[in-house]
């Protein structure tokens, strides 16, 4: 299969975007590679045939198809294929929002990973391909633009392998804000969701703010009233205080000293002005 690949031009302009992408390549023939100190970006490496090893802090792990990795800037590491062919996939990027998100992701370290869906992140990096033949001014934006929805597509579409690296609860995390989303209207009590999810409220309450950077409590109010403002749009002669039951609120009152701090204006303040 054609190999292709690219590497970005590096600017003042393009290192100051929070996502910068510095090459990319799909179905690359991956040849043998040993960097006893890494490389000053991020990779993340996608295998799509063949078999490959990588060796990373004195482990050995084997990436087939269906699984991956990310490395980490400035980490040593010695990666290579074992079967006939080995072909990857393949992102190397920084920016200075890049640490920020994997850290609120809860991850802080290289990994191994098995990969659910690739199709919508192959789609995403045929994008990139098309951004680069046209070559215009505006690329460097587009680029960022791009890289982090593949980003956000690899952390949707991923199940971690090595533990160390990501937290192991992730899922159960989005299953408890699945559940949040889909009951905002009902009452909603901690203990309860723990016990969905097969964990204690107290380890609950700490994974769930070390993946999003927010706790559930804040998630509930702002899934409420979230929803509350779609519905003070929506039907502006509904009573307020309709609305506040409809959004798990029964204390009209409370509904609004809460909507008031979050917003930073009254319901009836807030329809007046959209």
């Amino acid at each position: 299969m054609f190999t292709n690949f690219f590497f970005t031009k590096y600017s003042e302009q393009g290192r100051k975007l929070p996502f910068v992408l510095s090459a990319v390549g799909l179905n690359h023939k991956q040849e043998y590679i040993n960097r006893h100190s890494g490389l000053p970006v991020y990779q993340l490496i996608f295998t799509v045939n063949g078999k490959g090893m990588i060796e990373l802090d004195d482990k050995q792990y084997v990436i087939k198809e269906g699984t991956g990795m990310l490395l980490f800037p400035n980490v040593g590491h010695k990666y290579y294929g074992v079967s006939k062919e080995w072909q990857v996939h393949f992102l190397l990027f920084s920016g200075y929002g890049t640490k920020d998100f994997f850290k609120n992701s809860g991850i802080e370290q290289s990994g191994i990973y098995y990969l659910n869906d690739i199709a919508k992140v192959e789609e995403y990096m045929n994008e990139l391909f098309i951004i680069y033949n046209q070559n215009t001014s505006m690329e460097m934006y587009e680029f960022s633009g791009k890289l982090y929805n593949i980003l956000l597509e690899f952390l949707k579409s991923t199940t971690i392998q090595s533990v160390n690296s990501l937290q192991k609860h992730t899922s159960k995390v989005h299953m408890v804000m699945d559940f949040i989303n889909q009951h905002y209207m009902d009452p909603i009590v901690l203990s309860e969701l723990a016990e969905k999810v097969n964990l204690s409220k107290e380890y609950l309450c700490q994974k769930f703010k070390k993946v999003n950077g927010f706790s559930i409590f804040d998630y509930i109010t702002d899934v409420r009233l979230a929803n509350a403002k779609t519905l003070l749009i929506q039907d502006r002669n509904e009573k307020i205080k309709t609305i506040s039951r409809m959004c798990g609120y029964d204390d009209v009152s409370y509904f609004g000293m809460v909507f008031k701090k979050k917003v930073g204006m009254t319901p009836a303040k807030f329809r007046e002005l959209h």
